[in-house]
């Protein structure tokens, strides 16, 4: 049987181990290249930002299709697909 210290020694060891194994917090999804042109509104599904934590911010547009695509955030054309999508989620809820 293991006396005192070992087993104390071991849980600290174990501890430690596991705190430094795990990674910082990095964002799951950020942009670093932007749609060249424009999209049509009729195949956009829906829009959110991306983390603050993000180098570069970006605007990710969800495809009736599935897709997901960045687009630069101060573009005239995202203005007004997100305000399109912003309406059309006012009047869906």
């Amino acid at each position: 049987m293991l006396s005192t210290r070992p087993v104390l020694l071991l849980l600290l060891l174990l501890t430690f181990s596991q705190h430094c194994a795990t990674a910082p917090y990095s964002p799951a999804e950020c942009c670093f290249e932007y749609l060249k042109s424009p999209l049509r509104y009729d195949v956009l599904k829906d829009f959110y930002e991306t983390p603050t934590e993000c180098f570069y911010p970006g605007i990710v547009f969800k495809t009736k299709n599935g897709n997901k695509v960045c687009a630069k955030p101060k573009t005239l054309w995202v203005e007004k697909a997100i305000e399109k999508l912003r309406k059309k989620r006012s009047h869906t809820s």
